[in-house]
């Protein structure tokens, strides 16, 4: 009898083990909790409002921050590996938002659009002044707009970043530190017709995506100057670029793969405001 008893809570054991090791294994997407926002929040590229907030994904090499109150949603992404600044300045950035918590692409924010959707030319240093001048003024376009997509699949509308529909959004680079910050309307309203349509405590799902370089694009984009030679890489016009030449390698010696992730998120509710 004593024999069954210790057989039966060693079976009960691996049991609870078991069960355990089963949620874990199911558990293993990415979370994360919105704080309820506690004072002005300025969408201008700066993590200044953001103290405590972010929480860091080593595989995705980006740290992720929310907060929100009962009208917005707000998101701060920082990323410093310059692989991941490189596949979002070339290719663009899209956040999906899907308040149902599963992952449908049916409203999204496409920014930047990107250097290579926005049908840029390669930028090289020996470029013209007036020619790189001209180049750097196309990125800052760039920068000032973005894409509202969805609710159908193919609703793309391109508005400014600072706007009347209650979506802003902006990026910044700081010594080598990316930061792009994302305002989003809760609900959908007589003024603000696109929205996330969620409530402060729902769980909701964010989905993170670039687009994928597409060299052949690149080049066909090029415009330059009569008996200016052709060299190989792309990048935003400036003193410093963002990330790396396309030609160059990551450390595993492998070409930098698109991002694309999704991730659990648990808006703040009411009550914990205090």
């Amino acid at each position: 009898m004593k024999n069954q008893t210790i057989r039966r809570s060693s079976v009960d054991v691996f049991a609870v083990g078991l069960l355990i090791l089963t949620l874990l294994v199911g558990c293993n997407g990415l979370y994360l909790n919105s704080r309820w926002r506690q004072a002005q929040i300025i969408i201008d590229g700066k993590e200044s409002e953001w103290s405590g907030t972010l929480m860091y994904f080593e595989k995705e090499k980006v740290a992720i921050g929310l907060q929100n109150d009962a009208d917005n949603l707000y998101l701060l992404l920082k990323a410093t590996d310059r692989n991941v600044q490189s596949q979002i300045m070339r290719a663009g950035f899209t956040i999906w938002m899907d308040a149902s918590g599963k992952k449908e692409k049916n409203f999204g924010i496409h920014y930047p659009i990107g250097i290579q959707g926005y049908g840029m030319p390669p930028a090289r240093d020996t470029q013209p002044d007036e020619f790189r001048g001209e180049l750097r003024r196309q990125f800052a376009e760039m920068l000032s707009e973005e894409e509202i997509l969805g609710p159908e699949k193919n609703d793309r509308n391109r508005v400014p970043t600072m706007n009347n529909l209650g979506i802003e959004a902006s990026l910044s680079d700081t010594l080598g530190m990316m930061i792009y910050e994302l305002k989003i309307p809760m609900k959908s309203t007589e003024e603000f017709h696109y929205a996330l349509g969620a409530r402060p405590g729902a769980t909701i799902s964010l989905g993170f995506e670039t687009g994928e370089f597409k060299r052949q694009m690149a080049r066909q984009n090029m415009r330059r100057p009569e008996g200016m030679p052709d060299q190989e890489g792309v990048r935003p016009p400036g003193e410093r670029p963002f990330g790396r030449r396309p030609s160059e390698r990551t450390g595993s010696g492998m070409r930098a793969e698109p991002i694309k992730f999704w991730a659990k998120a648990t808006l703040a509710g009411a009550a914990s405001k205090n």
